[in-house]
C-alpha cells in the first residue's frame, strides 16, 4: 500500500487543468503532498495560460506541463487530427517519463480519470462520481464539499495529512514592476479593486451595481477605484466605467496574473464576484466583499469572516427558464442586494481591517 515517505515515489503528476481559483484551492493539498514525499518531483498539468504564473512561483511544484487538446479537459480547436496527434505525443512522452504516481484533482472523473490512466503511472489517485470507474486510490466526488477540504481529503487516501488550510498566492520578483508598467500611479495613495467578471455568467453580479459601489467608495472613503479583469472582461469593465459617475482606473487586459497578485495584495479592499481574484485576496490577506450564489459558498467560500465577507444570492431556480439545473447564461446572483454589499464595505472600513492592505 502506498504510504507517505515511500522512497520509490520519485515523480508525481497532478492534473488540475482549470482556473486560477481552482489552482489556489489545491495549493494546501499540493504543499502537503510535497511534505509527505520530500524526495519526489511534482509536475503540475495545467492549461497554457496558467503555466507562466505557476512556473517558478511555487517551491513545491518543480515542473509544469500544458495539457493537450482533450475532450472535457482542454477544448479541441482547429484540426481534430492534429489535436489527436498532439495528445498522442503528450501521453507517449509522459509514459516515457515514467511517473510513479498520477493524481486527478480535476473533477468527477468522467474524462479526467481516463486521461490520468493514459499517463502510465505506477499508481493513480483521483475522485470518481457515481458510476465512474475508480482509479487505484479513490475518493467519492460530491459537489457540496469545500474545494480546499476536497483535495486534502483526496491526498489523505494515501496517508497525506495536514492541518494547514492556507492557500498560496506568493509574489515574486518582477510582479510589482509589471504592475507599475501598466499603472505608474500605483503608489499615489490607497485604492479599492472591483472585479466584475467571472468565467460563468451565472456568477456575475449586475455591472450597474459594481458602478454604484465604485461611486460610493470614492464619495464615502476617498479611495481610488481600480477595475480588474482579463482581456475577455473588457466589455464588462467598460460598462462599469461608463456607468460610474466618478472616474475609475480600468486595468482589464493590461496586467498578467503575477501583477494581479501584486495589485490585490496592496489594495485596501476587493469587491468581486466569486472568481479567481476573490481567492487571490483570501490567499494574500486582503479584505474582501464577494458575491456568491448560495451553493457556491459551500464549495468556495472563505473560512474566516473578520476580513472576508460573503454576500449571498438565494436564487435556486433559473431566472430565465425556471429549471433547478441548467446552463442558461443568466445571473443567479442578481438577488444579492446592493445595500448588503455596502453594509459589509462600511463594516470592514469601520472595523479598520479594510485599508490595511494584504499580508
Amino acid at each position: 500500500m502506498l504510504q507517505p515517505g515511500d522512497p520509490s515515489i520519485k515523480r508525481i503528476a497532478v492534473l488540475r487543468a482549470n482556473g486560477l481559483g481552482d489552482f489556489l484551492f489545491a495549493t494546501p493539498a499540493l504543499r502537503a503532498l510535497s511534505t509527505a514525499f520530500p524526495e519526489a518531483e511534482i509536475t503540475y498539468l495545467c492549461l497554457p495560460w496558467l503555466q507562466p504564473f505557476i512556473a517558478g512561483r511555487y517551491s513545491y511544484i518543480q515542473r509544469t506541463l500544458v495539457v493537450p487538446p482533450y475532450p472535457g479537459i482542454r477544448g479541441v480547436i482547429g484540426d481534430p487530427e492534429a489535436a489527436q496527434q498532439e495528445a498522442d505525443q503528450f501521453f507517449s512522452d509522459c509514459r516515457d517519463y515514467a511517473f510513479d504516481l498520477a493524481i486527478q484533482m480535476h473533477g468527477g472523473g468522467v474524462e479526467s480519470n481516463p486521461f490520468v490512466r493514459k499517463l502510465g503511472a505506477r499508481y493513480t489517485l483521483g475522485m470518481a462520481g457515481r458510476g465512474i470507474p475508480h482509479l487505484d486510490y479513490s475518493l467519492a466526488y460530491e459537489f457540496y464539499q469545500h474545494e480546499v477540504l476536497r483535495y486534502l481529503e483526496l491526498v489523505g487516501q494515501i496517508g497525506v495529512s495536514t492541518n494547514d488550510l492556507r492557500m498560496d498566492a506568493p509574489e515574486i520578483s518582477g510582479d510589482v514592476e509589471q504592475l507599475r508598467l501598466a499603472w505608474p500611479e500605483l503608489d499615489a495613495g490607497e485604492y479599492v479593486v472591483i472585479h466584475p467578471g467571472a468565467s460563468d455568467p451565472r456568477r456575475r453580479w449586475p455591472v450597474e451595481r459594481f458602478a454604484a459601489v465604485a461611486d460610493y467608495i470614492q464619495q464615502t472613503y476617498r479611495r481610488r477605484v481600480v477595475i480588474s479583469g482579463s482581456l475577455g472582461d473588457r466589455t464588462l469593465t467598460y460598462q462599469v466605467k461608463a456607468s460610474a459617475a466618478r472616474p475609475v482606473i480600468d486595468l482589464a487586459g493590461q496586467i498578467d496574473l503575477g501583477a494581479l497578485v501584486a495589485l490585490i495584495r496592496r489594495a485596501s479592499l476587493l469587491i468581486s464576484n466569486d472568481t479567481g481574484v476573490a481567492h487571490v485576496a483570501y490567499a494574500v490577506g486582503t479584505s474582501s466583499v464577494v458575491i456568491y450564489w448560495c451553493g457556491n459558498l459551500i464549495t468556495a467560500g472563505p473560512f474566516q469572516r473578520a476580513r472576508f465577507r460573503p454576500v449571498l444570492s438565494w436564487t435556486l431556480n433559473c431566472p430565465k427558464c425556471g429549471a433547478r439545473r441548467c446552463r442558461c447564461p443568466v445571473s443567479f446572483v442578481a438577488e444579492a442586494s446592493l445595500d448588503e454589499v455596502l453594509e459589509q464595505v462600511d463594516d470592514l472600513f469601520d472595523s479598520g481591517v479594510a485599508g490595511a492592505g494584504g499580508r
